[in-house]
């Protein structure tokens, strides 16, 4: 049949499997009823099969796709050319991603002579997608403002690289959701992504904790938070507040690539992209000697700083319904509002706290919210605390003011 069908293509294409087997994607040559006449080597390694098990089977049992049930792409309503984006399971169950598309091969009279399936595999182009897409979930940064839209569109550009990242903000501006939402789109992804504060701590133990200990005789290593993060990223919260001697490891790690546990002989090599945060101004803490000048030109390559809340402009309205739905479906309530009086609270409050402090506030509106919207009573109270005191006021005058507080906050 093969023979056959290289007379009727012509004598251009004296060998028609050598050339299918040179194409960098998926090839099923088929017969106009559907059985495969052979596979090309790109399609043979995705599906695990060879030529010479499946020649002669229908095609829908050699690329076990869903469209074979549901929308076949041979059918007789099918658009010729027109791929379809479906799952395969191959011969191992693993499932691939792919996009199949139908050639139909005619002779010079305009009668089909075979069908080519196309076969793109597209795993790899939707882990990308599915990594990206969790930037935006519930848990990471996120923002509508014009400086966080452009903190947001670099997120994809530098996680692509291992180039160390230095993120300065406020407390409470968002720095460790930043510096993992750039791990999460990263290929580094399927890694650990190792969160260390770098707190007041016992220089030995310190060591311990970032580089791993050789413990017991037989020099066992106990591992620290390099060795955990290993192939994935490690973030090291308020890095002034380490020591200037872990400082110093650090910048021997970004210029060579290696660690020294505590106890052991020589150097060992660690892979691991490095992520940085602190509170206050780098060049500040340099000038006051709780930096080391080396080590903040080798971690601020790349540099992102977050902007108080209150110079967020729509994001603290953006933010508030953000929290405020998912507080709700969090703790399954039908809030769907917060009264005009209420929102005046949480704009004219100064946010010391940042985007941390206006999450928290909005868990305690929902979780004290027993309607479907949220009312001044169900605020913190320091943030109607500042509110004007009234001066007493007689029964009568009482009630009428009650009524106007209602017909307000409804």
């Amino acid at each position: 049949m093969l023979k056959r069908i290289e007379e009727l293509i012509g004598t251009d294409c004296p060998d028609l499997p050598s050339l299918l087997d040179g194409l960098p994607v998926g090839v099923a040559l088929l017969d106009n009823e559907g059985h495969v006449l052979m596979l090309n080597k790109a399609l043979e390694a995705m599906t695990g099969y060879t030529r010479e098990e499946v020649r002669g089977l229908p095609c829908r049992h050699v690329l076990r796709s869903r469209a074979c049930l549901q929308d076949c792409p041979h059918g007789k309503d099918a658009a010729p050319g027109v791929g379809i984006e479906t799952d395969c399971i191959n011969r191992h169950h693993r499932k691939i991603h792919v996009r199949i598309t139908p050639v139909r091969v005619l002779d010079g009279n305009n009668r089909p002579i075979c069908v080519l399936d196309v076969v793109e595999e597209l795993t790899a182009l939707r882990e990308i997608e599915a990594r990206l897409s969790q930037v935006a979930d519930h848990g990471q940064i996120v923002g509508r403002s014009p400086a966080m839209k452009k903190i947001l569109g670099l997120v994809p550009v530098i996680a692509q690289h291992d180039t160390p990242v230095l993120i300065t903000g406020e407390t409470g501006t968002g720095k460790d959701l930043l510096a993992e939402s750039v791990h999460k789109a990263s290929p580094r992804s399927r890694e650990p992504f190792v969160r260390f504060s770098c707190g007041p701590m016992p220089s030995e133990l310190l060591d311990a904790e970032l580089f791993g200990r050789m413990q017991g005789p037989d020099g066992k290593l106990k591992t620290g938070r390099f060795q955990q993060a290993q192939g994935g990223t490690l973030y090291l919260s308020e890095i002034a507040d380490l020591p200037l001697s872990q400082q110093s490891s650090l910048v021997r790690f970004l210029d060579e690539g290696t660690i020294v546990p505590v106890g052991a002989g020589k150097p060992m090599r660690a892979s691991a992209r490095l992520m940085a945060s602190t509170a206050e101004s780098p060049e500040k803490l340099v000038q006051e000697g709780r930096l080391r000048e080396d080590l903040f030109h080798r971690i601020s390559a790349i540099r992102l700083h977050l902007p108080r809340l209150k110079d967020r402009g729509e994001d603290l309205g953006f933010l508030l319904h953000h929290f405020m739905g998912h507080y709700a479906t969090r703790f399954k309530k039908n809030i769907a509002a917060i009264s005009p009086k209420a929102q005046r609270h949480v704009y004219a409050h100064d946010f010391p706290g940042n985007v941390r402090e206006l999450k928290n506030i909005m868990e305690f509106a929902a979780m004290v919210c027993s309607g479907d919207t949220i009312r001044t009573e169900h605020l913190p109270m320091h943030l109607t605390d500042d509110a004007e005191t009234e001066a007493p006021v007689r029964p009568v005058e009482k009630s009428r003011k009650a009524g106007r507080k209602n017909t307000e906050e409804r």
